[in-house]
């Protein structure tokens, strides 16, 4: 909340780095999410939040625990394969993503 007041008092952006994706869905107006170093998924809140289209986006927001014991949250698709591990061999140069917009600058890699 503290956040938000300075923001809409001094018209100042930021950026805020989180694993925490309740938090980043209530601070931010904009959303990238990273895996492996690179962005795999980007737009704005709603966008990213109700319609996250990258594994790794749908298992950060799936991990996110629901406090009301009577509401379920609503589970993405199951994988058919996990996501690939972050472990690389020394002098593996990882594969550069390219971002393609989905709609409306939301925009996913693969």
């Amino acid at each position: 909340d503290l956040l938000k007041e300075l923001q809409s008092e001094f018209g100042v952006a930021y950026l805020f780095i989180s694993h925490d994706m309740a938090v980043v869905e209530n601070i931010s107006d904009r959303v990238a999410v990273m895996y492996l170093g690179q962005i795999v998924e980007m737009g704005t809140r709603d966008q990213v939040f109700s319609n996250p289209r990258h594994p790794y986006t749908k298992r950060l927001i799936e991990a996110v625990p629901v406090p009301d014991p009577t509401r379920r949250r609503s589970r993405f698709a199951r994988l058919d394969k996990e996501i690939a591990s972050a472990t690389r061999k020394v002098g593996d140069d990882p594969q550069r993503l390219t971002l393609r917009d989905v709609g409306d600058g939301h925009l996913v890699a693969g």
